[in-house]
């Protein structure tokens, strides 16, 4: 990673890998001591899709309860069947409003049961669906190693019914609860402190997909596609960062039943967020990890956008870069 301008030498370079190293030893120490059980909210609602149930009632679940994915459950076999995702939904999307009228997509997928779901996404040229899970009893840090071998933000806690054997959907547990988590408890917080995110080379850089408030949101959802990418920052005519689109928004467009409206500019997209919606968050390469963990946990967002001095982007943290640093 290199701050716009300049250039690592062989011992910056060094001194970076000696700094993460020493920082993932501490936090991988801590991950160790504790299990995903231990993320477990006493009270908490958990929405499990049954895989009987239509493609098109499951999005509807998601949208009308705002969340952005949900484990699903082979009733049959009594078996965790994966999860759906708004991901999942951002590619049925790009599919069907290149091939299809938007009726057209509501009759097909009215047909389609979450149990043949591996093969809708297959025609999409989607990722496989996310089986990925863990036990309860699990340690963090095992589940972190398991959800960066992919690049899913969350995974599934099942357990095993000890009575019947079947499986048994306990809850979800993701990037985002791990490193709050985290923030809050580990002892050593001067470490975080000490070292910048350039100092520990986290982030993405170079060649950003951005976009500007007059672009449209089909667009968009087709730079989603094409990249494997889940935002995209807004820029004015000057290239300063002004906001974000990402593929959470696109929940709010299918609960305001826009779904069949995707030509209309980004700005009228954006206008549709509630008041109370974190909006874009940036940093800079010079902010601590400490200061950038703070604002993860102050504000619920899943990435940051990193401008220069002139608040032109140069780069993307996602909490998956966060938790990479964090772990051997």
């Amino acid at each position: 990673m290199d701050i716009p301008g300049s250039q690592r030498t062989a011992n910056e370079s060094q001194s970076a890998a000696s700094q993460r190293r020493e920082l993932a030893q501490i936090a991988s120490f801590f991950l160790k001591q504790h299990s995903a059980y231990d993320m477990i909210p006493v009270s908490f609602r958990l929405i499990v899709l049954d895989t009987k149930l239509l493609v098109t009632k499951a999005l509807s679940t998601l949208v009308q309860n705002g969340i952005e994915s949900a484990p699903m459950f082979d009733s049959t076999n009594a078996c965790y069947a994966g999860m759906l995702t708004t991901t999942d939904l951002v590619n049925m999307i790009q599919y069907y409003y290149s091939n299809f009228s938007y009726s057209e997509a509501l009759e097909d997928l009215g047909q389609v049961q979450l149990e043949n779901y591996k093969e809708l996404l297959f025609r999409f040229k989607s990722r496989q669906t996310n089986t990925l899970c863990a036990n309860p009893l699990d340690t963090l840090y095992e589940v972190s190693r398991r959800l960066l071998a992919t690049d899913y933000s969350a995974l599934a806690l099942v357990d095993e019914d000890t009575d019947t054997g079947h499986d048994v959907v306990v809850s979800m547990l993701s990037i985002y609860k791990i490193l709050n988590f985290m923030a809050v408890n580990i002892d050593d917080k001067k470490k975080l402190k000490q070292h910048s995110l350039y100092d520990l080379e986290i982030g993405t850089y170079g060649d950003l997909v951005t976009a500007t408030m007059d672009v449209s949101v089909i667009d968009i959802i087709r730079m989603f596609v094409d990249n494997n990418i889940s935002v995209v920052p807004i820029l004015d005519e000057n290239g300063v960062v002004l906001n974000v689109f990402a593929e959470s928004d696109i929940i709010l467009l299918a609960r305001e039943g826009l779904l069949d409206e995707l030509n209309i500019p980004v700005s009228e997209a954006l206008a549709l967020r509630p008041d109370d919606y974190p909006g874009v968050h940036t940093c800079t390469q010079s902010d601590t990890l400490f200061s950038v963990l703070d604002t993860i946990r102050k504000t619920q967002v899943q990435r940051l956008i990193v401008v220069d001095e002139d608040i032109k982007p140069v780069g993307v943290v996602a909490l998956s870069d966060v938790l990479r640093a964090l772990i051997i």
